[in-house]
């Protein structure tokens, strides 16, 4: 991961993350850096105030829909980084979902596809986020993949249906472009119940890939662990000699007995509060069977290890947790029972990184009028959305750390001031904490630490002021003068002061004053 120095510098990281690229002209290789530069200063704006200029602005339309540029070529760098880091480290989780990016509100969009449930427009997203699973530290982004779903077509049959190409194949793909770890590199594929695809769980298998996620599919299983991967005799449906009854998997699962007892740490959304659940325990192994539909294929059982995370004892009016988790890694002891529910609970961060783009980079407001200028712009905004995950991770990191060693000095000092505090004195976390607050953090004993939203636009704002005391000098050779401000104890009448208000001050008051003696 970057260093602060280098996330919170603009400049710093489009060259970091952008300097590589080629597109076959010199020229464009300084727009793309120009075009990155301006959206890093402020993510979450619309591209004519980010790059405040009409040339500017018409030169990076041309930019987005030239035959020479590609979404592709944009991430490119980001992607290399990003699987190099995972070639390097001991253990990996490739944390993957779909989202769907909905433009609705810009019906005038071409080349977009339905999403929903079919009334509205827009594609969809695939995304895989390489993820540090002790520190939780965010590497990148090892694989991404926008599409366009495709409408049924009217009257489809079931035979057409089978033979037509299934969007979850997207789950495949990600795994195929991937690869294969180095040797002694464990990569860990983690995904919600859309991932519960036999071919996907087969396929990590065959890319000596690892995988923990949530069952959806009440599969036949069986207990001949033994036997691994031996081939089943095909299921009869003769009358005279049908097949043994099959077993089903929450049938088994539900009957096993608790063998451990352990509390899982809910995080808050929409429909519930953040809360920690004690939940009972139960693992073993078992064979899936692959679909009956699939025999044909000479597919193979898969000896899976099952994680039983169930809530016997919810609070009143909340809905229990129950979770029935598959893992292809060996699972014989509590502990590592409750570190695969702990990789599993690390879905949620492709979930913040999607919101992320949405929210913090503002994709659905994008104003491109074809699909194939906002898979452009997905070149740069993916990346960002990035930065704003390693931002909030920044802010967790050496927490009792002296501030001036790992934050730019400058920064350090400008947040004392509005802190009241010493810039030697102050601490990682005391600043990171200041900076929250000015995008709208309390900090209450009940407030967890600050996350992304708070820290980027506090950050906006602590941005704005470092800029204004680099400018401060500058005031004397541009002939302004001030008034003499009344009110301020202490200050002499002729010092002229710098406004800078935060975003939520209506007018003077609550603005910060900048003295500068003339």
């Amino acid at each position: 991961m970057m260093p602060p120095s280098t996330l919170l510098s603009p400049l710093l990281w489009a060259e970091a993350t952008f300097g590589s690229l080629r597109l076959g002209d010199p020229r464009r290789d300084r727009r793309a850096l120009t075009i990155a530069y301006a959206m890093a200063r402020e993510t979450g704006a619309s591209l004519p105030k980010q790059l405040h200029d009409e040339a500017a602005l018409e030169a990076t339309y041309r930019f987005l829909h030239s035959g020479h540029v590609s979404y592709e070529e944009l991430l490119r760098p980001h992607v290399e980084m990003t699987r190099q880091d995972c070639r390097e480290r001991q253990e990996v989780l490739l944390i993957q979902d779909t989202t769907e990016v909905d433009y609705q509100h810009h019906p005038k969009t071409s080349g977009l596809g339905p999403v929903g449930n079919g009334s509205h427009q827009g594609f969809l997203l695939q995304t895989v986020l390489a993820v540090v699973p002790s520190s939780r530290q965010v590497l990148g982004i090892a694989h991404q993949e926008p599409f366009l779903r495709k409408p049924a077509p009217a009257q489809e049959t079931k035979q057409e249906r089978l033979q037509r190409e299934r969007e979850s194949l997207v789950w495949e793909r990600s795994v195929r472009a991937l690869g294969a770890p180095p040797d002694g590199v464990c990569w860990v594929h983690v995904g919600d119940r859309y991932s519960d695809i036999f071919a996907f769980l087969s396929l990590c298998r065959e890319m000596k890939c690892d995988f923990v996620i949530r069952a959806a599919q009440d599969r036949c299983v069986d207990l001949l662990v033994d036997q691994a991967e031996k081939p089943v005799p095909a299921r009869s449906h003769h009358p005279e000699r049908p097949s043994p009854k099959a077993q089903h998997l929450f049938e088994v699962v539900g009957q096993w007995p608790a063998q451990a007892s352990s509390t899982v740490e809910i995080t808050a959304s929409q429909k519930h509060k953040a809360r920690t659940a004690k939940v009972l325990l139960s693992w073993q192994p078992l064979r899936l069977l692959p679909p009956r539909s699939q025999e044909s294929k000479g597919w193979h059982p898969l000896v899976v290890w099952v994680i039983h995370v169930w809530e016997p004892e919810p609070p009143a009016g909340v809905e229990a947790l129950e979770w029935i988790l598959l893992s292809s890694l060996p699972t014989q002891t509590q502990e590592q029972a409750e570190q695969r529910v702990d990789w599993y609970r690390a879905r949620w961060m492709v979930e913040d990184f999607h919101q992320g783009l949405k929210t913090g980079c503002q994709l659905e407001q994008r104003q491109i009028q074809d699909y194939e200028g906002l898979r452009t712009i997905l070149g740069f905004l993916s990346p960002m959305a990035v930065r704003l995950m390693q931002l909030r991770a920044a802010s967790r990191q050496d927490p009792q750390q002296p501030a001036s060693q790992v934050l730019p000095l400058d920064v350090v000092e400008v947040v004392a001031h509005l802190d009241h505090r010493t810039a030697s004195t102050m601490t990682v976390q005391h600043c990171w904490h200041a900076i929250a607050r000015y995008g709208g953090y309390l900090g209450r004993k009940s407030d967890g630490p600050p996350g992304w939203k708070t820290l980027w636009r506090g950050w906006l704002y602590i941005q704005t002021l470092v800029e204004g005391v680099h400018l401060a000098p500058l005031l004397s050779r541009l002939n302004l003068r001030a008034k003499p401000f009344a009110g301020v104890r202490g200050v002499p009448e002729k010092t002229l002061f710098l406004f800078l208000s935060p975003p939520q001050a209506a007018s003077q008051r609550g603005s910060v004053l900048f003295p500068y003696k003339e």
